[in-house]
């Protein structure tokens, strides 16, 4: 189960928190958000371990993450922090995006992206725009009103198969339960339980991807899989509706 645990810090100003394992980009990035810091904190990790702790003690407004760490992946710990601050924005930060990669982290919603190297004014625009109250006017884009506590199982696979993850994700909702087995970028496989019903394969992906997420957790040492779904990840999605029973 998770390692982090929530220490109630009602007086807390709202900071940044930088997961970042390169220390001259870290530094890079505090400098350039010099101006924004005396009313956000600053805080930086280099390593995942090291930023749960810190985002189980502090109050955390934005998240600047960079997708590949060497402790673990920056959009699991992004996954993880949706249940323990969802009221936060994040932005991801790579060094090999692809195009393809950019348009569908953008198509999300939820989360911004940015390729390095990180232009100063680029990088500060984003971040004072994702850590300004919403616009109710209507003047500012959808995503940057989005939280990360509107991920969704799709925003999550997504994520996962825009990195090009290899592993097993588990999801739970209530009474509900699941696991998706994910390789080099594509899922292929997943189970759930239901009420006095087990599915695998393409019904279980269909199920489990319209549940609301209640907790998520990477699995470590999962069993191998036989593989149950063959269908690349995008088509799964553009045809879930389609393959969800009607209720």
């Amino acid at each position: 189960m998770s390692r982090i645990q929530r220490h109630p810090m009602s007086t807390s100003t709202p900071a940044i928190l930088i997961l970042e394992d390169t220390r001259t980009v870290q530094n890079y990035i505090r400098d350039v958000l010099r101006p924004v810091e005396a009313t956000h904190p600053i805080l930086m990790a280099r390593k995942v371990r090291d930023a749960q702790d810190i985002a189980g003690s502090a109050t955390i407004a934005l998240f600047i993450v960079d997708i590949g760490l060497p402790d673990g992946d920056g959009i699991d710990f992004l996954c993880e922090m949706s249940l323990l601050h969802p009221d936060a924005r994040a932005l991801i930060i790579t060094s090999s995006p692809t195009n393809d990669s950019r348009e569908r982290a953008r198509q999300l919603g939820v989360l911004h992206f940015l390729a390095k190297p990180l232009e100063r004014k680029i990088l500060l625009d984003a971040v004072r725009r994702l850590l300004a109250p919403p616009d109710r006017s209507g003047q500012n884009p959808p995503g940057f009103e989005a939280t990360l506590g509107g991920l969704s199982p799709i925003d999550i696979i997504q994520l996962k198969c825009l990195r090009g993850a290899t592993g097993v994700i588990e999801l739970r909702e209530e009474h509900l339960f699941g696991r998706m087995w994910f390789d080099r970028g594509e899922v292929v496989h997943a189970e759930c339980t239901l009420p006095g019903a087990e599915h695998q394969g393409p019904d279980a992906f269909h199920c489990m991807i319209n549940w609301r997420i209640g907790c998520i957790r990477d699995v470590r040492d999962a069993p191998l899989a036989i593989r149950t779904i063959r269908t690349p990840w995008q088509q799964l999605l553009l045809h879930h509706e389609d393959a969800v029973p009607a209720r």
